[in-house]
């Protein structure tokens, strides 16, 4: 995720903040004795800043001449350009490669054998790297594998999974079947979908299962920073009214078979992981950041009731906390605009730049 300056709020509004901490009337917010303690740098953006630059999104930054791969702490190059730089096959030590099968770490991928390696390598890549900074965010362990199928098209997609193509993914079991990886990139999407998946494997593989759709998809989406898709997604529905929709009504569609109307399943489901996303969204950002939903996971995974849990971290039980985050109340965090725009860039550095341009349509 990407970070961004923290702007100090008003005096007396924090000095409002301090009165009701004071008095235990601010308990989501993390003032409460006794809840695991805020990240300072959360929220990351002002109001203002939020609605005049949009969400973060790390995926789309530009490869210019001086750009290199990302290392681990050994010093390690990893992530997106180190199995493969364009169709060059780059021999790393322990990429797995046989005829339609790649593997890397805890993830294997299973494609048609007349599909260059090269083509499939960049979903390793990037899930390498969502390893690392997922794992970060929810501070959570990976499991022994990842088995990843990629369908020769879209049509033997919609074959294997029932989804069209507005699905990027069907994870179930601890196995996944994602759109081909050359559609993905075409839709500029593949980064995101590699790090969605891994969020959904980290929180199947430590326990979090039991936890509400809304929350479960919402953390996958906001960990794969997709903020800025999902939003332009709302676009060609906002006239007919609200976009957003109620915790109950998104894990009611998230939780079901895809509509048979295929215009009105894009639709919906668009809608509910975009209502999933703005929940988590405020849940991290304005409730304690990262360190007190690492706190709420830890329990889950170390065997707490998923209730007792959020009430020791957010001092609310899980019905109570979707009822305070619940996106159909209240506006969207940005607004109502379409971004159109380099979404990775803040204001000041975008200055004189060229807008990478972006539809609902994406």
């Amino acid at each position: 995720m990407t970070a961004g300056r923290r702007v100090p709020r008003r005096t007396a509004a924090a000095a409002i903040a301090g009165l009701l901490a004071f008095a235990g009337l601010l308990t989501l917010g993390g003032c409460a004795a006794g809840l695991p303690p805020a990240d300072p740098g959360y929220p990351r953006f002002t109001a203002a800043q939020l609605r005049a630059d949009g969400y973060p999104d790390p995926h789309h930054v530009p490869i210019g001449p001086e750009w290199a791969p990302r290392r681990d702490a050994s010093g390690r190059e990893i992530g997106y350009r180190t199995i493969c730089k364009g169709p060059l096959w780059l021999d790393r030590p322990d990429v797995g490669r046989t005829a339609g099968r790649l593997s890397l770490g805890p993830f294997t991928v299973e494609f048609d054998s007349g599909y260059d390696p090269c083509q499939i390598a960049p979903l390793l890549e990037h899930c390498e790297a969502a390893l690392v900074d997922v794992g970060s965010l929810l501070g959570l362990a990976p499991g022994d594998s990842l088995p990843i199928l990629n369908p020769d098209n879209l049509d033997e997609y919609l074959q294997l999974t029932g989804q069209g193509p507005w699905r990027m993914m069907r994870y179930g079991g601890g196995a996944c079947t994602v759109q081909p990886v050359p559609v993905l990139i075409a839709r500029t999407l593949l980064p995101h979908a590699a790090y969605e998946l891994v969020a959904r494997w980290l929180l199947d593989a430590n326990g979090c299962g039991a936890l509400p759709t809304w929350l479960r998809e919402g953390l996958a989406l906001y960990a794969a920073d997709l903020g800025v898709h999902l939003n332009n997604y709302m676009a060609q529905y906002r006239p007919d009214g609200p976009v957003l929709l109620a915790p109950g009504d998104a894990d009611a569609l998230l939780d079901a078979a895809p509509l048979p109307d295929a215009e009105l399943d894009r639709q919906m489901h668009r809608r509910a992981h975009y209502s999933a996303f703005v929940m988590v969204w405020r849940l991290v950002e304005d409730h304690g950041g990262p360190t007190r939903l690492r706190a709420f996971l830890a329990a889950v995974r170390d065997g707490a009731a998923p209730d007792a849990a959020c009430r020791a971290a957010y001092g609310l039980d899980l019905a109570a906390l979707a009822a305070q985050l619940d996106a159909s109340q209240g506006t969207e965090p940005i607004g109502d605009t379409v971004q159109s725009r380099s979404p990775h860039l803040p204001g000041a550095a975008r200055d004189g730049a060229a807008p990478e341009k972006r539809t609902s349509d994406e």
